[in-house]
């Protein structure tokens, strides 16, 4: 046997994740980045997107869940959804779980994401095979801006902000999502780690703060991103995030990995250094 091949990724060449390849399931490049699928003996498998972590096995309920569930038990009647990305297809899984949705929409501009997904991710995939899920091959800002007063609940499944994803930052995609929103709406978004200082995290936030009457930071522990702990932005013109919840939806839905009740209040207490930061916008 040869030596064994290792997937790293260094953050600022200081430190990183190192993670042993077992098997190489999928490598391939897309018009848009580089697709990368594995095996690895305690993590699962594991989809890396232009060599950054985007999800393992075992950690990846953190990430949808967190993803998801807040802004649907915040929405009294959260019929129709939208991700957009996710072509990984775990926060469509999600999504479905809602007995109250009838429709949930996937918009994803690269369908070798999916592809692979569907190939070598079934934990995650198994949400495109539900009555309820619909998807659409396409930019997302293109999707959002064709669809007005379309969906309850929009939410951004992306890449960091940069590249193709960066326009998923911007106020006037804040605006179109606006416009694409019911009444009452909910919007949310992955907006990464507040760990670092020189880091222009808040940026979302202030952008979304110019469109949105109420937004809401919180956040989630998910060990194989960087810093392990990552943040998610909560923004709606009429709701806040608890004053529709009805616990008892959320107890009817059993069987999640990482969600709990008590996370609808106790995951937006960031971390006091971040929510000063975000204070100070």
């Amino acid at each position: 046997m040869g030596e064994p091949r290792w997937y790293r990724e260094l953050v600022r060449d200081a430190y990183g994740l190192t993670i042993r390849i077992d098997r190489m399931l999928v490598e391939t490049q897309s018009p848009f980045q580089k697709i990368a699928v594995f095996e690895n003996a305690v993590l699962g498998r594991v989809m890396t997107l232009d060599g950054a972590m985007m999800l393992t096995e075992r950690d990846e309920p953190n990430y949808h869940e967190m993803l998801v569930h807040p802004a649907i038990f915040a929405h009294p009647q959260p019929r129709r959804v939208l991700v957009i990305g996710g072509g990984d297809g775990g926060a469509l899984r999600e999504i479905v779980k809602h007995p109250e949705v009838e429709e949930a929409v996937l918009c994803e501009i690269d369908p070798a994401v999916i592809e692979a997904a569907r190939a070598h991710l079934p934990f995650t995939a198994e949400g495109f095979a539900s009555p309820k899920a619909r998807v659409h091959v396409g930019d997302g800002v293109e999707f959002i801006r064709a669809h007005k007063a379309s969906f309850d609940v929009i939410l951004v499944d992306s890449t960091d902000p940069k590249g193709f994803a960066e326009g998923l930052f911007r106020a006037p995609f804040y605006e179109d999502v606006k416009r694409a929103l019911r009444t009452p709406g909910i919007f949310v978004q992955q907006t990464e780690s507040p760990w670092y200082e020189d880091v222009d995290w808040p940026r979302a936030y202030a952008e979304l703060g110019k469109i949105f009457a109420g937004v809401y930071p919180y956040g989630a522990a998910i060990p194989m991103y960087p810093t392990g702990y990552w943040t998610f932005a909560f923004a709606s013109d009429q709701l806040d995030p608890w004053n529709q919840y009805d616990p008892g939806r959320a107890a009817r839905l059993t069987g999640l990995k990482y969600y709990a009740p008590e996370h609808q209040r106790a995951a937006f207490a960031l971390p006091a250094a971040a929510a000063r930061r975000l204070k100070a916008l």
